[in-house]
């Protein structure tokens, strides 16, 4: 009984671990388009709770996420239940998440609105994308600005699920 506990804990801690590469059919954007994130990047003013809205990330299938600019910490919700890590900011809009397990996972903030209610989410490998807003808020036009944004950045965003 103790050991089905145990391998239950791990699959729920490690459902939100990112799908090996060969997991995708096709990569999420192209690799030979150019990708930046966004130099005006505020981590004060991301801080807050975020709701994606669209989404394509193979394994890593999150719901919401919180950021707590403070003490650093990044909290998140998805498939099989929360995780939590540190945020590490490499450089503007380039955050690194060490999540408790040793793992780490770089985010790369590819658009944000000037009102940080609006983002565009993913990394230059095109393991993973999002467009996530505000929980209180969605904009539609912000939403279609972020996926043009990451359709820029060489994304294939009409094929991601819509998140309501």
């Amino acid at each position: 009984m103790r050991a089905a506990r145990a391998l239950l804990l791990w699959l729920a801690l490690g459902a939100c671990a990112p799908a090996p590469q060969e997991a995708f059919e096709l990569p999420l954007r192209n690799p030979t388009v150019p990708i930046g994130a966004i130099s005006r990047f505020d981590l004060g003013a991301f801080a807050g709770d975020w709701q994606v809205r669209e989404s394509a990330g193979g394994a890593w299938i999150l719901t919401r996420f919180s950021v707590d600019a403070d003490s650093m910490d990044w909290r998140e919700v998805c498939g099989a239940g929360p995780a939590h890590g540190r945020i590490n900011l490499r450089a503007p809009g380039i955050l690194r998440v060490t999540y408790e397990d040793g793992v780490q996972r770089d985010i790369w903030v590819v658009w944000i609105d000037p009102d940080h209610r609006t983002a565009a989410l993913g990394t230059p490998e095109g393991d993973f994308g999002f467009v996530v807003t505000r929980t209180d808020s969605v904009r539609r036009d912000q939403v279609t600005a972020a996926r043009q944004v990451l359709d820029f950045n060489g994304y294939r965003t009409d094929t991601w699920n819509k998140v309501q």
